[in-house]
């Protein structure tokens, strides 16, 4: 989305489910890993079980799939919706990557303004 915007290639990716349904088949198994790893004393559904579940290696991996797909699919919302509005997708891009909830929310904001200067085009 940052290097090839405007290639048949990204525009295939970021309209379709695949991506979403690997990474999310890829943290369930993170996930069922991490759990593993607790003694089947310790398996339950109380905060104490997941947090020692989460507290070791593969929860690591889990977490952090589970941020990467969220800041995707953030990411693909952001690139599609910035089209519509005629905003330069880029620097949002970066900056929920980087930042998450911060690039998400800046892209917003700008959203917003456009909004207010163009009040003909409807919320899609």
């Amino acid at each position: 989305m940052l290097l090839f915007p405007s290639t048949r290639t990204t525009q295939r990716i970021v309209t379709s489910a695949w991506p979403f349904l690997i990474l999310g088949a890829l943290h369930a198994l993170l996930l069922v890993a991490a759990l593993a790893t607790l003694f089947p004393a310790e398996l339950g559904l109380s905060g104490r079980s997941f947090r020692s579940a989460l507290a070791g290696s593969w929860g690591f991996l889990a977490i952090w799939s589970h941020l990467l797909t969220l800041d995707l699919f953030a990411g693909v919302w952001i690139f599609r919706d910035a089209r519509y509005w005629a905003v330069r997708p880029a620097p949002y891009l970066l900056a929920t990557l980087v930042a998450g909830p911060i690039g998400l929310g800046l892209y917003l904001y700008v959203r917003k303004q456009r909004e207010i200067r163009d009040p003909i085009r409807d919320l899609n």
